[in-house]
């Protein structure tokens, strides 16, 4: 009581000063009065303090325990909480983390007549805004309040322009959709027509199709392109590293473009005097390959295009120069070159087409890789774009060999792979396998670890979350979506303990750090035991397949083409029709599945599925052009054999990766 009255003392003794800014809610431009709740068990102190915000132009509610503050706090109109710690019922501590699973935005302010440096330390790793004691001046406090007013403001701007940012994705992804669905299929059929699938065709014919097939691939690209941008620039642009050969991925640069350059009578070629092994994104960095090529022949009439490799061991980099001998660019453009959307000649009759994105993609992705882009022009003499990137090893040289003292050979071959950006962690590990007779394999980086994965085929993974650049959630989403590794047993090793996120996105088994020797042995024979109980492949291919698809044009292609490799295959035109196909007769091996269709929608046949048993054997591969939220992601993963991003391939390209998994499914079966 004591204390109580010195916090009464202390609140009259502020004269009712005036705050220093006019209270105002946070919420899209309205001039809504905050409503503050004061949670406190002392009646006297909550009218004292109902009186004095209230004069200082807040609304003021009162709560006595911190239950009775959960549930105001759960109208959502609550924007600051001033809390006491010690309180019956429910302590301030536990009133602090309820208030915050109610709404994460919400500030609440701490105060306590008994304060300890660990009360302090709690309550902000727990999420107060502040933290003070009793007895307090009402001005500290209404500056305080005035603060976690403009916190909650700013972070509800975060959320909108966040929600805005994804609407614009949805409307991409939406249009790219409309866009990209007829032109792949334009693709498709023009890719069938040169594999003389509907008979011979002559060479005038072939010709011209090739170059259909050519501005084919250019308009799609430019699509994609858009969609390219918007993901780097909301920086959700996922890097995968992997080691390849610079000298296989030029080839495959030239194979794709000679058709364009054939187009216009040009030359291409690709010229590297020793082979050159990088280990970055290569899907990347043969799309900067091919926008600096395609750019080169747009801009060039006689001569052609030239791509030169070398390796710079001063600055442990590859240089790639790509030179054409076309129009050139002035000096005062080239500033310009790197700038979305801008186009040098910008006139309604401008000779050359396209978005002006390829460039900034370009730049971007090189940036996002360490490496950098350069060029030098004149008008009138042609352009060379210089593309410097970081590399691991040349030629016949291998990349520095990651942390692992164990066996070469393990018991039975079994090599375990762990991923932890901690070399104790790693060195522990290797340790904790002496004498078991496991070899041991160590990556310091997600990217690392997911190369290292593909090449060595572990027996078991051990994942660490908290890593640089690539979280341990993100590489395990890599894991269990590539089909040669998904069945690899993922042992979570972290600090953190979060087992019920680790076991619904597919782990094994988790371990919290510091971990027993003996508790990683045991999860390892867990995982042994596991594999070696998987019932034998029958060795048997499926064979029937079902297409649900509302675009007629992709179900005919892919029952075509699939019909033709001895596939027996049915299409549904929308959902209601697939789900009366599986409910009667035999269920199909394989469903591919759209997720877009009017009506019943992909989502909803997913659902049906997993409540049908006689339905459970069914392999469901997604084939979709949405743009797919986390969650929806986390959805897929657990439920179905593969999800394809449409746009992100062209339709023969996605058949191609899907047969090949066809060719493995009889030993997941």
């Amino acid at each position: 009581m004591e204390q109580f009255a010195n916090g009464i003392g202390a609140l009259l003794n502020s004269n009712h000063e005036s705050a220093d800014v006019a209270p105002v809610r946070p919420s899209s431009g309205k001039n809504i009065v905050p409503k503050v709740l004061v949670v406190d068990d002392e009646v006297g102190f909550r009218e004292l303090m109902a009186y004095e915000l209230e004069t200082r132009g807040y609304q003021v509610v009162g709560a006595a325990n911190g239950e009775e503050a959960v549930r105001l706090a759960q109208g959502k109109d609550i924007d600051v909480v001033v809390s006491d710690v010690t309180m019956p019922k429910r302590g301030g501590l536990d009133t602090l983390k309820a208030l915050k699973d109610v709404d994460s935005k919400i500030e609440v302010i701490m105060m306590t007549g008994y304060a300890t440096l660990e009360n302090a330390v709690e309550s902000m790793k727990r999420g107060a805004y502040d933290f003070i004691t009793k007895p307090f001046k009402i001005d500290h406090l209404t500056r305080l309040i005035e603060r976690a007013l403009e916190k909650r403001r700013l972070n509800c701007k975060v959320d909108e322009l966040e929600e805005i940012n994804r609407f614009k994705s949805e409307f991409l992804a939406n249009m790219s959709h409309e866009l990209r669905t007829p032109l792949n299929a334009i693709l498709g059929y023009t890719s069938l027509q040169l594999d003389r699938i509907y008979g011979e065709v002559t060479p005038k014919q072939e010709e011209s199709l090739k170059r259909v097939e050519a501005a084919e691939k250019n308009l799609l690209q430019l699509i994609n392109s858009i969609l390219d941008l918007s993901k780097v620039a909301a920086g959700r642009m996922p890097v995968y590293r992997e080691d390849f050969s610079l000298r296989e991925l030029g080839q495959e640069v030239i194979g794709m473009m000679e058709c364009l350059a054939k187009g216009k009578q040009l030359r291409l070629e690709w010229k590297m005097p020793e082979d050159i092994r990088l280990r970055s994104d290569r899907t990347k960095v043969k799309q900067i390959l091919i926008n600096l090529v395609t750019n080169g022949i747009k801009f060039t009439r006689s001569g052609g295009v030239f791509i030169e490799a070398e390796s710079v061991a001063e600055t442990s980099q590859a240089r790639i120069r790509v030179r054409d001998t076309g129009i050139g660019i002035k000096a005062e453009d080239i500033p310009l070159l790197f700038q979305e959307f801008k186009q040098l000649d910008s006139s309604p009759t401008r000779e050359y087409g396209g978005t002006g994105l390829g460039l900034v993609i370009s730049q971007k992705f090189a940036e996002l890789l360490g490496g950098s882009i350069g060029v030098e022009s004149a008008a009138g003499a042609g352009a060379t774009f210089t593309v410097n990137l970081p590399w691991e090893g040349q030629g016949s040289k291998e990349p520095a060999a990651p942390i692992s003292t164990a066996p070469s050979n393990g018991k039975d071959g079994k090599t375990l792979l762990a991923i932890d950006d901690d070399p104790e962690v790693l060195a522990l590990l290797r340790d904790s396998l002496h004498g078991t007779g496991y070899a041991f394999a160590g990556a310091l980086t997600g990217e690392e670890g997911i190369a290292m994965a593909r090449e060595r085929k572990p027996f078991a993974i051990t994942l660490d979350i908290m890593m640089p650049h690539r979280d341990g959630w993100s590489v395990l989403q890599v894991l269990k979506n590539d089909p040669d590794l998904r069945s690899i047993p993922v042992i979570m090793v972290s600090i953190l303990d979060n087992k019920s996120l680790g076991f619904a996105l597919g782990v094994n088994d988790y371990i919290v750090k510091p971990f027993e020797r003996r508790e990683l042995l045991e999860k390892l024979r867990t995982a042994e035991r596991s594999l070696q109980s998987r019932p034998p492949a029958p060795g048997q291919l499926p064979r029937t397949i079902l297409v649900v698809d509302d675009e007629a044009a992709v179900a005919d292609y892919i029952r075509e083409t699939l019909s033709a490799e001895g596939y027996a295959v049915e299409a549904a035109a929308d959902g209601r029709e697939a789900l009366a196909k599986l409910a009667g007769g035999s269920p199909p091996d394989i469903l591919f599945l759209d997720l877009m269709m009017p009506g019943i929608n992909g989502f909803d046949i997913i659902e049906a599925i997993d409540k049908e048993p006689r339905l459970k054997k069914v392999l469901t591969i997604v084939l979709t052009a949405k743009h797919l939220t986390p969650q929806e992601t986390d959805y897929l993963q657990k439920r179905v054999e593969l999800v394809v991003q449409k746009g992100s391939r062209n339709l023969p390209e996605i058949l191609t990766a899907v047969k090949k998994r066809l060719k493995t499914l009889a030993e997941v079966r």
